[in-house]
């Protein structure tokens, strides 16, 4: 059963330093799922990533999910939620790009409940799917809100 109650929860900041192998480690892993297996080297050659415009190594689009994982998120958030891990999808992601990140910032994530929801038919044991949305605001050290993560995810 959905507990629609934790609408609105907030899960504790988590604050962390943006590292220049987690990049390259990202940057590597976009580029084998890819099956380019090049890494684009603004990813981690500081030089490049200067003569690219930039003012050091910048996070590649999606690097903003890692804050999800990297701070226990999802442990966390099957545990708060009561969310069956083995019967869990992660559904949608969607990014809202307000600023750059580069490595050596130190960014804290803020990350909330926004909806919980049951969706379709109910199935053989009487379930029905089960949605739940988060919002993760990520902030760096200036204090400037610089992106946001809306995460779907899908109990089955």
């Amino acid at each position: 059963m959905v507990d629609k109650t934790k609408v609105g929860f907030e899960f504790p900041a988590y604050t962390m330093r943006v590292e220049e192998a987690k990049i390259a480690e990202f940057a590597a892993a976009i580029a084998l799922k890819d099956n380019t297996n090049e890494i684009n080297p603004i990813y981690c050659d500081a030089e490049a990533a200067k003569k690219a415009g930039y003012r050091g190594i910048p996070v590649p689009p999606t690097f903003m999910t890692s804050f999800f994982f990297l701070t226990g998120g999802l442990k966390e958030i099957i545990r708060t939620l009561n969310i069956d891990l083995g019967r869990l999808l992660h559904s949608e992601e969607e990014y809202e790009y307000l600023g750059q990140i580069y490595a050596g910032d130190v960014i804290t994530r803020k990350m909330r409940v926004v909806d919980i929801y049951e969706r379709g038919k109910k199935d053989r044991g009487g379930r029905f799917v089960n949605v739940t949305v988060l919002e993760t605001e990520v902030i760096n050290q200036q204090g400037k809100l610089v992106g946001k993560v809306r995460s779907t995810m899908v109990e089955r």
